[in-house]
């Protein structure tokens, strides 16, 4: 029987719609997941997979490693099965475009915007290398771009599991590189030495060497990590190195022409004058300010002061995965929705189940977060649009032992930042321990969560 039509239902509850594209690996569609009553994308697989017993254990073992998976720009994947000796993957569906048809839509991007894009893409890729899943097949087409801007990777791991495909980390890196040199000038990278910069002036000489760079299969020259590309291409074009604004842009530099210039001799005269003036400025606001005294060999000096600390100041420490934590329940717990509680964005949150009559009947239940090495964490920031439940937060090495871990309970309310003891670990632990009653069940609910360290 052909299951690749319209209205057929796979698995009892995925109802195919329309096909959304195909590939060497198969066809997706769009269908709506009639348990939970929501839409996704379902990718259904050659056949011929399940006739290799060899493939098909590795297919289970590496879409088990895909499904831990936990990244605002990873595409999740819900659910795997096989359906009339046919086997497919269901992931998360987004209302968005690709890559390619972005492009076909307005054009090459600019420089900043190219770049931002790329960098969420190396974002997610090298939280998929830390947990040992490569993509091996970074496309135009495998990058969405949603409604509200984000970005998302799919197919992350289905090359290696459905073929059996092998490869190193750099692989992924080279591919992120064409990528971006697709994004800047519309065109396919057929040389690993292209330049940006022959097919438009524009881009700036710092990025074009990124990219170029990015791209060579000299390990000499080449970007050992996704993380290491990520953070040239942020300095390149002057990003910030916490979450970026995909519609953002890099402050362009501003040029002048010869006739914008001032005059040597103009600006010989006005020196003298300027200096007196800024130095009589600066007298009167030292002294106002009390950074200088009256005193000295010349009538003024500087003030006496004790020394500036030197600790550096704490930063928001960025996490590279999330997932639920739920050691006393079934092991999940709204899964899709942990992205929202560290994506930038109040306005999207992470909700627990309903627990109907208001109690967890558990010790507790939260979400685990990986900052992808030790790192010194001394304070938090939680926001919530449904404050009163009760929370705490752990750090450490081993995530398996958290929930019992010592230290205070607190309340949250709509915005809670407290400082901590520093304690140094990889692993941070959102344990919330009582629900509150929201619009539609008793629930935790997660806007935003962060921690500050070193």
């Amino acid at each position: 029987m052909r299951i690749e039509r319209p209205n057929t239902v796979l698995a009892g509850r995925y109802v195919l719609e329309d096909e959304l594209g195909r590939g060497l690996r198969g066809a997706s569609w769009r269908a709506t997941d009639t348990k939970l009553a929501r839409r996704v994308v379902v990718r259904l697989l050659d056949p011929s997979l399940s006739e290799d017993p060899a493939l098909a254990e590795r297919f289970t073992r590496e879409t088990r490693a895909i499904a831990l998976l936990s990244h605002p720009a990873l595409a999740r994947l819900l659910d795997v099965g096989w359906d009339r000796g046919a086997p497919f993957l269901v992931r998360e569906h987004i209302e968005g475009s690709n890559l390619r048809t972005l492009l076909e839509r307005e054009g090459s991007l600019s420089p900043g915007h190219a770049a931002a894009l790329v960098v969420r893409v190396l974002d997610a890729l090298s939280a998929a290398h830390g947990s040992g899943v490569l993509h091996l097949g970074v496309t135009p087409e495998n990058v969405l771009v949603a409604e509200d801007g984000s970005v998302h990777v799919t197919d992350v791991g289905v090359a290696s599991a459905v073929s059996g495909a092998s490869g190193d980390p750099s692989v992924d890196v080279r591919a992120a590189g064409a990528l971006l040199f697709f994004l800047l000038t519309g065109r396919p990278s057929t040389e690993d030495s292209a330049s940006p910069r022959a097919f438009r002036r524009d881009v700036p000489r710092e990025l074009d060497t990124v990219v170029v760079g990015s791209r060579s299969r000299d390990p000499a020259e080449a970007y050992p990590t996704a993380a290491a590309l990520a953070d040239a291409l942020r300095e390149a074009v002057g990003l910030s190195s916490g979450e970026i604004p995909i519609a953002g842009e890099a402050a362009p530099r501003p040029s002048r022409s010869p006739a914008d210039r001032p005059s040597v001799f103009r600006t010989w005269l006005a020196v003298p004058v300027l200096v007196a003036a800024l130095a009589a400025i600066a007298v009167v606001a030292g002294l106002s300010l009390g950074e200088l005294e009256l005193g000295g060999p010349v009538g003024i000096r500087l003030r006496q002061a004790s020394p500036s600390p030197t600790s550096p100041a704490p930063r928001v420490l960025r996490f590279v995965s999330a997932r639920a934590f739920d050691p006393f329940g079934d092991q999940s717990e709204n899964d899709s929705g942990i992205p929202f509680a560290d994506d930038g964005d109040p306005a999207t949150v992470w909700k627990s189940e309903n627990y109907f009559d208001g109690e967890l009947h558990k010790p507790g239940v939260g979400i685990l977060f990986d900052l992808g090495g030790v790192r010194t964490v001394t304070g938090f920031r939680l926001q919530t649009p449904w404050p009163g439940f009760t929370f705490r937060v752990a750090v450490g090495n081993d995530p398996a032992a958290l929930d019992l871990a010592s230290g205070p309970f607190f309340t949250a309310t709509s915005d809670v930042r407290e400082t901590m003891e520093p304690v140094r670990g990889r692993y941070v632990l959102l344990w919330c321990t009582s629900v509150v009653p929201t619009d539609d069940g008793n629930r935790i609910v997660v806007a935003e969560f962060h921690v500050l360290g070193e």
